[in-house]
């Protein structure tokens, strides 16, 4: 019979063994699930954040996108109002100049039939001039 009990003891000593094991075995998978578990509310934690920072992110980016669109737009707008401003005056210059011209035009004319008028009085006189002086001289 001392087989068998040293059989049996054996078998005991492997069982509680085992358990033993099994218990640390156990422990670990406990410690590691709470390990995941905090890992896992620090994950979160973490991709929680990271989503705020991206919104954030996001949010000021599109905040700079409209501030930038806008002073665009009001800079094209502001370029357009100057160009009519300047089209205005070319326009006005333009009329100016050409009102100038109509004037020089016409007074350039006036001078003209004042210079044959001139013309003409001179050698009236001078032709008179002439037959007074061969009267005179004849």
């Amino acid at each position: 019979m001392t087989y068998s009990s040293d059989r049996l003891d054996r078998m005991e000593a492997l069982l509680a063994s085992t358990i033993e094991g099994l218990s640390r075995t156990e422990k670990i998978v406990e410690s590691n699930a709470r390990a995941i578990e905090a890992w896992g509310d620090r994950i979160e934690d973490g991709i929680a954040e990271a989503e705020e920072v991206s919104s954030s992110m996001a949010a000021n980016t599109n905040r700079r996108m409209e501030e930038a669109i806008t002073d665009t737009v009001q800079m094209i707008a502001n370029l357009g109002q100057q160009q009519q401003e300047t089209d205005q005056r070319f326009e006005v210059f333009l009329a100016e100049a050409r009102a100038d011209r109509a004037e020089m035009r016409a007074a350039r004319e006036a001078n003209s039939t004042e210079h044959r008028a001139f013309t003409q009085n001179i050698q009236v006189l001078l032709a008179e001039i002439a037959r007074l002086w061969q009267r005179v001289a004849g």
